[in-house]
């Protein structure tokens, strides 16, 4: 009886990665079994779907922070883009995931990145109100001044939307590498 059962384990967790055909049947999902399993097995994380989509596009889509995780450890081009210019880091912010806009942030993504309709992650991330990611992505180095094709800054994104406190935050955005006078002090936004 315990041969059986020990059998029984062995083979139900061997089978597990076959379920998944391929990475983005795993992605859609969430078999993080499966999607390990492919990773090993040196799956292309930058091969695009029928919706030209990347691996790690799906996953951000699909708000999987832990498959997103597994698939930045891979040799991953995070900057990659949709069909409508949005990056992953955009897409997080349009999401309001601030857990997959830090781990994206961890990888060195081109923050001011534009998108089809010119929109950065951090005009994206003003839409969506959360002030934490904003702070994130202008603390990692985000322009506020870029300005969209609508001419539009992310500052005016937040006016439209009468986010006071965000206007303010976007206003008074100083660099995170500034010096002060050459003293051996930095200048730390957002304290």
């Amino acid at each position: 009886m315990k041969k059986k059962l020990t059998l029984l384990c062995l083979m139900l967790v061997c089978s597990l990665p076959i379920f998944a055909q391929n990475i983005f049947t795993a992605i859609q999902t969430n078999d993080i079994p499966g999607v390990k399993f492919l990773l090993n097995k040196s799956a292309n994380v930058n091969v695009k779907d029928e919706n030209g989509d990347s691996p790690l596009i799906v996953a951000v889509k699909n708000n999987q922070s832990r498959i997103v995780n597994l698939i930045l450890q891979a040799d991953v081009k995070v900057d990659y883009k949709d069909k409508e210019g949005n990056t992953a880091l955009m897409l997080a912010g349009k999401n309001g995931n601030t857990e997959i806009i830090d781990q994206l942030l961890h990888y060195y993504p081109n923050i001011n990145t534009r998108n089809g309709n010119g929109a950065t992650a951090l005009m994206l991330a003003v839409n969506e109100g959360n002030a934490g990611i904003v702070k994130s992505l202008l603390e990692h180095g985000a322009n506020a001044k870029i300005k969209d094709k609508q001419n539009k800054t992310a500052a005016d994104y937040a006016k439209d939307a009468g986010k006071a406190e965000m206007v303010s935050l976007l206003n008074n955005t100083t660099p995170v590498t500034a010096s002060l006078k050459n003293t051996g002090s930095y200048a730390i936004p957002f304290q």
